[in-house]
């Protein structure tokens, strides 16, 4: 990884998890942009491919090579042996993991291909961005067995309880712009440990007609300073420096 590229210090605004595959035309407004640091995660075999584009093109953005927990509910595990072979040429694994709430019916093949991913990234030394919902003990439990170095919970909203084991892990989790309407991750930021936190946005995903995007982590950052009685300077500070610290882990 290339120190000049991804811990150029001009660096204001961060982005762990946005689908930047999924901007088409309006790649443009984030591609390239020095103040703007992402982790462009994936879908399947298509949009990894597509990422892994982007990731050689814009010199803002990591690339994430994955099976969504919810893409296996369309066969695509089908391809899993493809996705793998892309794990090389990516600095991250995502968006992978584990989801008993919106698509249970696959959980058990969701958990085959989660392990695969992640017996891929300990081996390969790779960051691991991880989709979680409903199965927070399962996937940190994964995380630990297959001694996975480096890995972002995203959207984290699960309970308070775990989060001094994933600060012991070394992991993190991802604040979004949905912290603007949803409970329960503001009480996670009020419990959070701030060494861990991440803003994303998980865009252009939209949650209760909010619209999730980049252009919204000024004012997640806001919030997180409002919760935790602190500066915005010193939360956005002090993510960047986790996500420095957290890059710095991958070498």
């Amino acid at each position: 990884m290339r120190e000049d590229v991804h811990l150029r210090r001009e660096v204001e605004l961060i982005d762990s998890h946005i689908h930047l595959h999924e901007y088409g035309s309006d790649v443009g407004r984030y591609c390239g942009n020095s103040r703007l640091h992402m982790i462009a995660v994936s879908d399947d075999l298509d949009s990894s491919k597509r990422t892994l584009e982007l990731g050689s093109t814009c010199s803002n953005v990591i690339p994430a090579v994955g099976i969504h927990p919810w893409s296996i509910s369309e066969g695509a595990d089908r391809y899993l042996s493809q996705v793998l072979e892309l794990v090389n040429a990516a600095t991250f694994i995502g968006e992978v993991g584990l989801d008993k709430i919106f698509v249970p019916q696959t959980y058990e093949r969701q958990l085959t291909v989660f392990r695969k991913f992640l017996e891929a990234a300990r081996d390969a030394g790779k960051g691991v961005s991880v989709h979680a919902a409903g199965a927070w003990v399962d996937a940190l439990r994964e995380l630990e067995r297959y001694d996975v170095k480096v890995a972002v919970i995203h959207w984290y909203t699960g309970p308070t309880d775990l989060l001094n084991t994933i600060k012991s892990l070394g992991y993190y989790i991802g604040v979004n712009p949905a912290i603007k309407i949803q409970k329960k991750m503001r009480n996670v930021v009020k419990a959070a440990p701030l060494e861990i936190l991440l803003t994303e946005s998980d865009g252009p995903y939209t949650y209760r007609n909010l619209k999730l995007g980049s252009e919204l982590i000024n004012d997640t950052i806001k919030i997180i300073a409002e919760l935790k009685g602190i500066s915005e300077d010193e939360v956005s500070n002090t993510i960047k420096q986790n996500f420095m610290s957290m890059l710095k882990k991958l070498r």
